[in-house]
């Protein structure tokens, strides 16, 4: 390298700039320009290591790597579960003038998902309409809350390996229709998915005609027991 060359030269020419005199030997003369030269020779050399490496830093920054002995870091997360993933099934039980019960949704895909948040709940007439009045839908604690149970690892993320369930609390009171409706469920980012099992003696009895209906759901949690 260029470097190299210009600092042996530089380092020479003070070399022969060393004058002696009557009082110095010429072998010791002769030995303190042997050692300048020798120390120019060994600075060259580091010179030359310190800018070969630099450049293979600069060259590996250049290409996205990280150096010898680190690595950049990369970890992706697990994504959310799609409708297309997914089977609903709903049951519920008799309370005083309401209906107490559950969906459970199953991970039938070979991929691991996740569910979070609360679904949306459409209820459908016998022509396939959604109903949109005469409803009202709140929110209500999850079951471990209710049950007072100890919060789910995880929680409010529900991982669903394949054939894992996740549950979704319900209670639904005054229906004041002649028949049951059908019921979807909408997954958070995603489209919705028909829940099975809700059939018309699933509906709670009509506790006073020309008041909503209303269905309290809660959020996503690991599987609720029956």
């Amino acid at each position: 390298m260029s470097i190299d060359n210009d600092l042996r030269d530089l380092l020479n020419a003070k070399a022969n700039d060393v004058h002696t005199s009557g009082e110095v030997p010429a072998a010791v003369t002769a030995r303190v320009k042997r050692r300048i030269v020798l120390n120019s020779a060994a600075i060259g050399m580091v010179v030359v290591a310190l800018g070969v490496g630099a450049f293979a830093g600069v060259r590996t920054l250049g290409n996205g790597r990280a150096p010898t002995g680190g690595s950049l870091a990369s970890s992706g997360a697990t994504p959310a579960c799609t409708s297309g993933q997914l089977r609903a099934v709903g049951s519920l039980q008799g309370a005083a003038g309401s209906r107490i019960g559950k969906i459970d949704v199953t991970n039938f895909s070979d991929k691991t998902c996740t569910l979070s948040g609360r679904p949306t709940i459409t209820l459908l007439d016998s022509n396939l309409k959604p109903i949109t009045s005469g409803v009202t839908i709140t929110n209500s604690a999850p079951g471990w809350q209710v049950n007072r149970s100890p919060q789910p690892a995880g929680w409010p993320v529900v991982t669903l390996a394949p054939g894992k369930v996740a549950s979704v609390r319900l209670r639904w009171s005054n229906w004041c229709r002649s028949s049951a409706p059908l019921w979807h469920l909408g997954i958070p980012g995603s489209s919705t998915v028909n829940v099975y099992g809700m059939e018309s003696d699933s509906a709670p009895p009509c506790n006073g005609p020309g008041l909503p209906s209303i269905i309290e759901r809660g959020p996503f949690e690991p599987r609720l027991a029956a």
